[in-house]
């Protein structure tokens, strides 16, 4: 054989082991791409099984905590600040006090922070109903949640008759989110 003929099938060889070898790495390339995709995919839908297998027990778990936390939380709407207004009226008239002014206002939800509604008061009683209002804000449920409280003394202190007073009181109630209402 001819030395440009071996020179040519020699340099045709090299030529060939060097496409085949890019091909291979680009091969290998792009199986481990694969199989790692292909595990991460894997993993991903067994935690998707195991999420799907346990839905039952997670909406046992939510009814039980909408259950626990229903009591505490008002209904929510269109009503909901004249409802809570009103239930405030009948609690200071049970406790023999006299609602003087009140204000509303319903504070939407924030993040991380259930819509409330805010509540201004300003109570006039003697001293033992506005004591016994106080414990019933608490005691009621859903309860409306006492933020601040101010007392002042009203009128003279005689002997004879109970002390007077007269409270501004600051109060929340949280309201069940548009979600999770039935």
């Amino acid at each position: 054989m001819n030395a440009w003929t071996q020179r040519a099938l020699l340099t045709a060889l090299i030529c060939l082991l060097a496409v085949a070898g890019t091909a291979a790495w680009g091969y290998r390339a792009l199986w481990s791409h694969y199989d790692g995709a292909q595990s991460l995919l894997q993993s991903r839908s067994e935690r998707l099984d195991g999420v799907i297998s346990v839905g039952p027990e997670i909406e046992t778990t939510l009814t039980a905590l909408r259950d626990n936390l229903q009591p505490w939380l008002r209904a929510g709407g269109e009503a909901a600040q004249n409802d809570t207004q009103q239930r405030l009226r009948e609690l200071i008239s049970a406790s023999g006090s006299t609602l003087i002014s009140s204000q509303v206002a319903l504070e939407p939800a924030a993040e991380g922070k259930l819509a409330a509604v805010r509540l201004t008061a300003t109570v006039a009683g003697d001293w033992t109903a506005l004591a016994q209002l106080m414990q019933t804000l608490h005691g009621n449920m859903p309860p409306l949640w006492v933020r601040a409280a101010s007392f002042q003394r009203d009128g003279s202190n005689t002997g004879a008759q109970g002390q007077k007073a007269r409270i501004t009181l600051q109060l929340e109630a949280p309201l069940v989110p548009e979600k999770a209402q039935p």
